[in-house]
């Protein structure tokens, strides 16, 4: 062989094969934003988008998916995960004392649960760099999409202060930070140049968006859910910081006190906000703000997990004051129609808590809200929060809708998700579901970035 010829072998070797189109037939669309599915069509996916909608020349090679009628839809994405968080079995002072071999294993463990639910791309609102994410998208490890907003950054004695009672502050101590620092989980920074250090290693460490603790929070025990976290003067540093960088922030923050204090400060996103009051909610819809927000915390059942149920710990008494100022939430919500997404939020679990935990989320949302709306914040309304990020957007392109050049992030379906939201797995029972494996029986076949993942037709 000459030596021109043996070159270009070798290059053909070190390239690969390309990939074959793959041609789904047979398949009813959910777009992701229309009221009702497409008559019987094909979709034709071609490396890692959608090429063509409709009548298809399958003269070239490809990989044919006969759907049998069944529904294809967007990939569903989860605009609320935890995933150093998911597979705790404690509350903070366990994690704490982890090593990241333990938070790390977890955190993978939770990636593949994520895509196996049928999400192909997850918002990490705190406590993941991007480690995890990019062995992911190497194709080391399985898992979604992560539009990772890296370490919590939180004032003193605030919501991502998860310092044990123990441990004293480094500025009066002179001790060394605290594991979950140490770790960059979490960043505690008081005062405008603290702020904006944080938000910038946030960035240089891989973040797409910012996640800012600006109220009292749940889980935590340090913050009383009433307070009001940050100062004016902290968050508009912080929001000049993520401006430069062309992306967005977002903030944890329950009620009207705090929403509205990250909003005049430039925040495009809560995260929460069932504590908001009728004028609150109004400026939201009002200014196109994202509104993220869990919603089986709002349920009685909450109290039958081993963490917040525990009638000793400070947890208990917050979750409760959490359930009485939610009251009005749903309503609100279906009053005023916001730009709402989906967001699970499970933290401290097991691995059987969480499938039952992501299943009766998914319906709840849809039960209380309309399946179409539950839909669209599952798809097209949180591909359009993405893409907030602009042009620090890790995965450029769109998510969460079927349409010609969009990412080929789909899912085959089992029924109409329209109609029943059971299709995607969503479960009317929470703790006293059977517990199941890691297969949702209903998604048939679950595909990202044009890659199949499942496939049981």
């Amino acid at each position: 062989m000459g030596s021109k010829c043996w070159l270009f072998a070798l290059l053909l070797v070190c390239m690969g094969t390309a990939r074959a189109d793959v041609f789904i037939q047979n398949v009813r669309v959910w777009d992701g934003v229309s009221e009702s599915l497409t008559p019987l069509t094909s979709v034709l996916v071609r490396d890692n988008k959608i090429a063509v909608i409709g009548s298809v020349n399958t003269e070239v090679a490809v990989d044919i998916i006969d759907g049998g009628g069944r529904t294809l839809m967007p990939g569903l994405i989860d605009s609320h995960v935890h995933m150093t968080h998911t597979f705790i079995r404690g509350g903070v002072q366990v994690l704490e004392a982890m090593t990241w071999e333990e938070i790390g294993g977890g955190a993978v463990a939770a990636a593949r649960e994520m895509l196996m639910n049928g999400f192909t791309t997850v918002r990490d609102m705190g406590g993941m760099g991007t480690g995890i994410k990019r062995r992911i998208d190497e194709g080391l490890l399985v898992g979604p999409r992560i539009y990772a907003a890296g370490a919590y950054i939180s004032q003193t004695s605030g919501h991502g202060d998860l310092r044990l009672r123990s441990q004293a502050h480094r500025r009066f101590s002179g001790s060394e930070v605290s594991n979950l620092e140490r770790l960059n989980i979490a960043r505690i920074a008081d005062g405008v140049p603290d702020m904006l250090a944080a938000v910038r290693e946030n960035f240089a460490e891989g973040a797409a968006y910012i996640k800012i603790h600006a109220g009292g929070g749940v889980s935590s025990e340090k913050d009383p859910l009433h307070t009001l976290q940050y100062t004016p003067e902290e968050l508009r540093a912080a929001n000049q910081a993520v401006r430069n960088w062309g992306t967005y922030w977002t903030v944890h923050a329950y009620d009207s006190k705090s929403v509205n204090q990250a909003l005049d400060a430039g925040a495009l996103c809560i995260d929460h906000g069932q504590l908001i009051d009728e004028r609150t909610m109004r400026r939201i819809v009002r200014d196109e703000i994202f509104l993220s927000a869990n919603l089986i915390g709002m349920s009685e059942n909450l109290f039958k997990h081993p963490v917040y149920g525990n009638t000793a710990s400070p947890v208990y008494i917050k979750a409760k004051q959490f359930q009485e100022g939610a009251a009005n939430f749903v309503s609100l919500v279906n009053k005023y129609r916001p730009k709402l997404v989906f967001g699970s939020d499970v933290v401290f679990s097991t691995r059987s808590y969480y499938r039952q935990h992501i299943d009766h989320e998914k319906y709840s949302a849809g039960a209380w809200f309309g399946n179409l709306y539950a839909l669209q914040g599952l798809t097209s309304r949180a591909g359009r929060l993405a893409s907030l990020t602009g042009p620090h957007n890790p995965y450029p392109g769109k998510i969460g809708v079927i349409e010609v050049d969009a990412l080929a992030d789909l899912l085959i379906v089992d029924g109409n998700p329209l109609k029943n939201m059971s299709a995607i797995g969503a479960s009317e029972k929470w703790f006293d579901a059977p517990k199941r494996g890691e297969d949702v029986a209903n998604i048939r076949l679950i595909m990202k970035d044009g890659e199949i993942f499942k496939n049981t037709l």
